[in-house]
């Protein structure tokens, strides 16, 4: 039940989800005839929306998560026997596609196997499920393996994690795995926007990591124009991963499953 409310309760206050609500006021208002109140609403319906599409403010809330644990390179990361890949970067094949469908966040998976062919570490633990509603036949990790198949990492120093659904659950499943590969300290390589929750997630099961941050989203701009005030679909999801990473957090921590 748990994974179904992390789902869609956070919908009620990212800014799509506030969008609707406030639109949704409006238009009860508005029935009722009192449309001076109802405009109020609409206007805070479409302030939102713009103020969330914004780049400047989707880079500002993105760039404070990414801040904390900034991408390093190679020569500045040091080695481990283990390196641990959290999921949530890649789709397995599901018709009409006939191929893995990468995201974004795919830079995870290349880093992991960068970080293999640099003889950073040994082993790469890959963790990632499917959740209950997936049409999915094959879990995330199975896809993953192929992708650092294809870049290089051999079979032999792939693990797989097939269970977790969330980033409590990958640390929690991936606990027993290092443990059983003698990992010491190993290499945690997810977002930088993710890192800060990761880190302290594993942390909390007395995991220390050493955090190597893939995916890095906002980059530096000599200067803003007007382009960056001005309404972007691109950015409005900046907005809506950072608000729904900052909840994920706070909620952690409520619950106790990060310090």
């Amino acid at each position: 039940m748990y994974i179904y409310l992390s789902k869609i309760l956070p919908l009620l206050v990212l800014p799509i989800g506030i969008v609707i609500e406030l639109s949704l006021v409006a238009y009860v208002l508005l029935r009722k005839n009192r449309r001076t109140q109802a405009a109020v609403f609409l206007a805070a319906a479409v302030l939102v929306l713009w103020v969330s599409s914004m780049p400047v403010v989707a880079d500002a809330l993105l760039g404070r998560l990414e801040r904390d644990y900034p991408a390093v390179m190679m020569s500045e990361v040091p080695a481990s026997r283990c390196i641990v890949v959290l999921g949530g970067a890649v789709e397995p094949v599901q018709p009409p596609r006939i191929d893995i469908d990468m995201g974004a966040a795919v830079d995870r998976v290349r880093k992991a196997a960068q970080l293999y062919r640099a003889g950073r570490g040994t082993v790469i633990i890959v963790t990632g499920g499917n959740q209950p509603w997936s049409p999915f036949k094959r879990t995330e990790a199975e896809a993953i393996k192929t992708l650092l198949l294809e870049w290089g990492v051999p079979p032999a120093a792939i693990v797989l994690e097939k269970a977790s659904r969330n980033t409590r659950e990958n640390a929690l499943n991936a606990f027993g795995l290092m443990q059983e590969q003698g990992c010491g300290e190993p290499l945690l390589v997810t977002s930088a926007a993710h890192m800060r929750r990761s880190v302290a997630v594993f942390a909390k099961l007395g995991i220390n990591v050493v955090p190597v941050s893939a995916d890095v989203r906002v980059v530096n701009k000599p200067h803003l124009t007007l382009l960056d005030f001005l309404p972007d679909a691109d950015a409005l999801k900046r907005t809506t991963d950072a608000t729904r990473e900052h909840i994920g957090q706070w909620v952690y921590k409520i619950r106790g499953w990060a310090p």
